[in-house]
């Protein structure tokens, strides 16, 4: 069953069916929950018209937006590589040392009375 999303202040107004036909690859598919949890968040906050235009403008110009995404993938996977092959240069990074461990020594207890005293044990 359609349901209808309604933005009254900027006189925008969505039936949504159950289904729809992808223009690109002519599949029918069903709308997900997440479509329907956003139309509902922007028709709620009256930004429904920014939504659809939002969808449009990837729809029409998507080599805009995902280009840069891109670009740091294959940035992240050549330093991924790298770590990998654990060509890093020594002299900016250093490998953390062992932490000397403390000396145990003996209490002595009249030190250990007063500390006790001090904080009201």
């Amino acid at each position: 069953m359609s349901k209808l999303y309604t933005d009254y202040i900027n006189q925008t107004a969505l039936t949504v069916p159950p289904r729809f036909i992808d223009v690109k690859s002519g599949e029918t598919l069903e709308v997900s929950t997440e479509i329907f949890n956003q139309i509902e968040y922007h028709t709620e906050n009256q930004t429904l018209i920014h939504l659809i235009l939002s969808a449009l403008n990837e729809y029409f110009h998507p080599i805009k937006k995902r280009q840069p995404n891109e670009d740091i993938l294959t940035e992240l996977v050549q330093i991924k590589k790298m770590l990998q092959r654990h060509q890093m240069n020594n002299a900016y990074v250093r490998m953390p040392k062992k932490m000397a461990l403390a000396k145990t020594t003996d209490l002595d207890l009249k030190d250990v009375d007063n500390i006790l005293e001090v904080f009201g044990g």
